[in-house]
């Protein structure tokens, strides 16, 4: 039951009514407040959408430029398998497929960001530069040409991956120009690991070759050395941006020690031997992984600086959050003090009252409380409170006695099974729901001859056997069938099964366990206890015809004999239901 719509809109009403007043004047200062707030949100999100931004765009970045390494890297592998040294030859093979695989996977990585470069000029120039490695390494003996092409053309597969490189880097300073100076830094950085990689394969091709040193050579060193000083001079001109910690100058340095002591050096020592016509001082390949050692330290450096530039942005991504925050929990407060003043006004004087009043309609249309009820007024409306509790434990008992007396209305005192009302009530739905492969089916029973049981025995011992034949029935019936006492010594059993047979054979199963009753008299005399059967299916029955129809199958058991089961004629004209 719901409570009539006028009670409830004279509620509403009223509630408006009040709150309207306290709540228009709250929302015009959170207005203000919010517009405020926004202004300044709105100039905080811009900076930390541009900082994410730069962040995505570095990371970017930095995979575009690891695959510039990667290809680079490619060559010193490279140049140890075309020298075809007795005993490196399986080393060197795996440490170039191991080097080939990872270019794959940058290039196809690189290819998702920036998708604008038309790789297949980038691949084809690396399948032909690949193609002429294999050529020179099957050459014996390596000639001097094979290995300067082959060098040539992995040269040109990184010239080539420049303009991928290129369009991120206009893309990320067109979208971010304060980025324009690290981005450039970063790119010189790279340029530079490359250029002395071209270095030491400057003299390569002589080296596996071991022939004089070409002048040709020499004067492309010569320019690669030009090239690598004035890189060395723009880096010193444009300061890491992290300079202010003393761990990447200490890389910075380390790293130009290495190329100058280490790398340069080693080089201009070879150019020398093959330039006096002496013999080379160690192999082509104890040169390359000399000189790859050499230039480590100039990844480190790069990695280092792009790293600690991520970790900038990523720092002023997370200032721009924090400052939002910050906005954001003031904008939260000056709201909360607004709302909270009304909201004590609200609560001192309204709410308890609606409160009382909206739980006093509920109960009394029988809809759910939430109890104990509590309010946060005046200590004066207690009594309201306790009154309104006291109304609900009132309402419980009447509706536990109304349930206690329903019970009691449906159930047999003595056996606690159905009534013949309840049974009656609970079974016709059972009629309209019954399915072509479950039909409804009705046993009936009566107990033989218990009039003479009362009459030699005593009431007592008839109430007795009532109450066990009752629990023979409940042991052997589902929790979903119906079992009821319709009459004094009359039960009735609804089930729901497939067939006849099933519910005679339930019936049986029935009969049997009745019979099983063991009970002695006062005397100490067995008192045998049998029942008779009768069962009818349902076919489009109504209630009344249904009950009539199991009695005459009873009435047929009983003509038989008694304590045995009969089927409805009917249902044994008809074989299986």
């Amino acid at each position: 039951m719901t409570a009539p719509a006028h009670v409830k809109k004279s509620q509403s009403s009223y509630r408006l009514g009040v709150s309207r007043q306290l709540w228009i004047g709250a929302l015009a200062a959170v207005f203000l407040s919010t517009v405020l707030a926004g202004i300044i949100l709105f100039h905080v999100s811009q900076l930390l959408f541009q900082a994410r931004h730069a962040v995505v765009g570095l990371e970017e970045l930095r995979q575009v430029l690891d695959t510039a390494s990667r290809i680079t890297a490619e060559r010193a592998p490279s140049n140890v398998l075309m020298a075809g040294e007795v005993g490196q030859i399986e080393t060197a093979r795996a440490r170039l497929n191991t080097a080939r695989a990872e270019t794959d996977r940058a290039l196809n990585q690189a290819a998702t960001i920036v998708a604008t470069v038309p790789y297949n000029d980038i691949m084809r120039h690396l399948v032909q530069a690949r193609a002429l490695v294999e050529l020179a390494a099957a050459e014996t003996p390596v000639r001097y040409e094979s290995v300067q092409h082959a060098t040539e053309a992995l040269f040109a597969t990184y010239d080539a991956y420049q303009a991928v490189v290129m369009s991120k880097a206009a893309e990320l300073i067109h979208s971010d120009p304060e980025l324009a100076g690290p981005v450039q830094h970063a790119l010189i950085l790279c340029a530079l690991r490359d250029d002395a990689g071209r270095l030491g394969s400057s003299i390569i091709a002589p080296l596996i070759a071991n022939i004089p040193m070409p002048e040709s050579n020499i004067a492309n060193g010569e320019r690669l050395n030009g090239r690598i000083k004035m890189q060395r001079q723009l880096l010193s001109l444009s300061p890491d941006l992290n300079d202010r910690s003393p761990f990447p100058v200490s890389l910075r340095a380390e790293a130009e020690a290495s190329l100058v002591k280490n790398g340069e050096l080693l080089v201009a020592r070879f150019v020398a031997e093959g330039t006096h016509g002496s013999a080379y001082s160690i192999s082509a390949a104890a040169f390359s992984d000399r000189y790859v050692q050499a230039l480590k330290p100039l990844e480190v450096w790069r990695t280092a600086y792009l790293d600690s530039l991520l970790a900038d942005y990523k720092q002023k991504e997370q200032q721009a959050w924090g400052l939002a925050w910050v906005v954001g929990t003031i904008m939260l407060c000056v709201i909360s003090l607004i709302a909270g003043g009304v909201l004590l006004v609200h609560q001192r004087v309204l709410q308890p009252l609606l409160v009382a009043s909206e739980a006093v309609v509920n109960l009394a249309h029988r809809e759910p409380v939430q109890f104990p009820l509590t309010h946060h007024g005046s200590p004066e409306l207690n009594p309201l409170f306790e009154a309104v509790a006291l109304l609900d434990l009132k309402l419980r008992e009447w509706d536990a006695d109304t349930q206690r007396l329903r019970h009691q209305a449906e159930t047999d005192e003595l056996t606690g099974l159905l009534n013949r009302r309840a049974f009656q009530m609970l079974g016709e739905p059972w009629l309209e729901t019954a399915g072509a492969d479950r039909n409804a089916f009705l046993i009936l029973l009566d107990i033989d001859h218990f009039k003479s049981i009362n009459d030699r025995y005593g009431h007592a011992t008839g109430d007795q056997v009532l109450i066990m034949v009752a629990n023979a029935l409940m042991a052997h019936v589902r929790s979903d069938d119906l079992v009821g006492r319709i009459g004094g010594e009359e039960f009735a059993v609804l089930i729901r099964a497939q067939d006849q047979e099933t519910a005679t054979a339930l019936a049986h199963r029935l009969r049997k366990g009745v019979e099983d009753i063991f009970m002695l008299a006062a005397t100490g005399e067995k008192i045998s206890v049998t029942s008779s059967f009768g069962v009818a299916a349902n076919k489009n029955l109504t209630w009344r015809q249904f009950m009539a129809k199991a009695d005459v199958a009873l009435y047929a058991a009983k003509q038989a004999g008694r304590n045995c089961v009969r089927l409805a004629e009917q249902d044994m004209a008809d074989g299986a239901v």
